[in-house]
């Protein structure tokens, strides 16, 4: 009677650890990620979002995944905008003697500009990959989008916009270059700046100039968001 007491009583025991790990943590999980991701959107800085600690990686569960395809783009985002602080250097223009002699510096600032442009294409089509493979719950899903908008889609349109920009400025360099190249006898740089031989000429290297100039604000606004886009790191957890 003892031992089949016993047995009865481990049998119950088995039930109650079973019964225990069958638990179904999701709704405790959706919830704290809900909430976290709330309180990333409403922070003063969204951007970087920031790793998660191991406390809250253990709070949303299953849900950390869904987090990692965000910080694993903005890691993405950080090492394509690193290269471009080079580019951002060779962009400080002065005269008309140091676009031509930075002509070959402008052409690798091109050159940086598209492979980086690349790179962040490619990681925003991985990120969207990934958040339409999401299976997320209809309450958890509009704050996760507002928050993916806000750490992907945007950050992502800023940076590709800016790197268009610095393109076009460095192109534009590229074409006043050539021009005095291509009319070396007739144009003769003096202190840095361009004396030309005929009003025609001259004509045509004023209209270029204007147009690398009308880009200045543009410029500007472009250099500040690739910089900020180089100096990203989500913090560690």
């Amino acid at each position: 009677m003892i031992l089949f007491r016993a047995c009865v009583a481990g049998l119950a025991m088995a039930s109650m650890l079973l019964l225990s790990a069958c638990v179904n943590k999701e709704p405790q999980e959706r919830v704290a990620f809900i909430q976290l991701l709330q309180a990333r959107i409403n922070g003063a800085t969204l951007v970087p979002i920031g790793a998660l600690s191991k406390a809250e990686k253990e709070a949303v569960g299953g849900y950390a995944d869904a987090y990692e395809v965000i910080t694993d783009f903005q890691d993405a985002l950080t090492e394509a905008a690193q290269p471009l602080r080079e580019v951002l250097a060779v962009e400080t223009i002065r005269s008309v003697a140091d676009i031509v002699e930075r002509r070959d510096s402008f052409e690798a600032a091109r050159k940086t500009l598209a492979q980086s442009a690349s790179k962040l294409q490619s990681a925003r089509a991985k990120a969207d990959k990934a958040r339409a493979a999401l299976a997320l719950p209809a309450d958890l899903a509009p704050v996760y989008d507002g928050v993916y908008d806000e750490a992907v889609s945007a950050p992502a349109a800023e940076m590709m916009d800016a790197a268009s920009k610095m393109d076009s400025a460095a192109r534009d360099a590229l074409g006043v270059a050539d021009f005095v190249a291509d009319h070396a006898e007739e144009v003769l740089l003096v202190e840095g700046q361009a004396r030309v031989a005929t009003p025609t000429l001259q004509q045509e290297l004023n209209l270029r100039l204007q147009g690398l100039n009308a880009q200045s604000e543009g410029l500007e606004q472009a250099r500040a968001i690739l910089l900020e886009a180089a100096g990203r790191a989500s913090p560690a957890p």
